[in-house]
């Protein structure tokens, strides 16, 4: 009699290899700052051109009939009673009713179009950092290895890199957080990172920076910065004696000040002004008390 040995080792299934559009819609799925597609700018803006068209000839259609019903002895009431003017049985009696159905539709088809336009521009450009990547990434034979192989495999090039748009929600940031994660990092990267850093087990040619602690540490440290400029201000003012390169140094720190709000906040410039004539009220106290 033969004995059957059952295998209590579960069968692991391999985890299917990606490829084509199926492998870059995976890195743009999971890393978000490349899920980067193209605008089509002119091509929308034809499509607009063209349906603002078709609905001007409409309206001068419509303006026709308006005037030839207005005219007609059998029709006195189209104007003023929608019913008279959907519902006549005589010859013509309709069609200024059918051209307005028609107008409706194209104005709908139009207000849409407008209104996705307006949506796409609100969309932010890459930054170039993301962009290259990605381009690199589609060449390098252990990442993308060109995986599209169709007219579309040309999207990302250079011809069309003013027509590209980034899906993720960005733009939020300030421009002293902006400037490190996309400069310092990637030359911290290439400096010191690549060398110390632990790449990623399921992406090893691939190193992660959270950009979300990264912004955080960049907040807090200018919010004492910006804290700590007015006691220094004073502070400053305090040690010196001459009026002459006290009422300098206010210039320069309310200038310093009102440099820092541009660069650490998303402030409009009235707040901006408001906030630095705060600020240099503060130094004009100190010096009138102290002269």
């Amino acid at each position: 009699m033969e004995s059957v040995v059952v295998d209590q080792i579960p069968h692991v299934q391999p985890e299917p290899v990606m490829d084509g559009y199926e492998k870059v819609a995976d890195l743009m799925a999971r890393h978000d700052e490349f899920a980067i597609v193209r605008r089509f700018r002119s091509l929308n803006m034809q499509n607009v051109l063209y349906l603002q068209a078709e609905v001007l000839h409409l309206e001068e259609e419509l303006t026709d009939l308006t005037l030839r019903d207005r005219a007609h002895p059998g029709r006195p009431y189209h104007s003023k009673d929608w019913w008279s003017l959907a519902n006549g049985e005589g010859k013509g009696d309709r069609d200024q009713w059918a051209k307005i159905l028609q107008l409706r539709e194209m104005l709908s088809l139009y207000n849409d179009a407008v209104l996705k336009q307006a949506q796409l521009a609100r969309l932010h450009t890459p930054s170039q950092q993301n962009v290259n990547f990605l381009r690199s990434w589609f060449e390098r034979p252990q990442m993308g290895n060109f995986p599209l192989l169709g007219l579309d495999r040309v999207a990302w090039d250079s011809i069309h890199e003013k027509d590209l748009l980034s899906i993720q929600a960005t733009g939020c940031t300030d421009p002293l957080t902006r400037i490190v994660l996309e400069k310092v990092i990637p030359l911290y990267h290439r400096v010191i990172g690549e060398r110390v850093k632990t790449p990623n087990p399921s992406e090893p040619d691939l190193f992660t920076y959270d950009d979300s602690r990264l912004a955080a540490a960049v907040y807090g440290i200018s919010t004492v910065i910006a804290s700590v400029l007015p006691i220094f201000s004073v502070v400053a003012l305090y040690y010196v004696k001459s009026n002459g390169i006290r009422l300098g140094l206010t210039v320069v720190f309310c200038a310093t000040f009102a440099l820092a709000l541009v660069s650490v906040t998303k402030a409009r410039k009235v707040e901006i002004f408001a906030a630095t004539a705060a600020f240099a009220a503060v130094n004009v106290v100190f010096l009138t008390n102290n002269i």
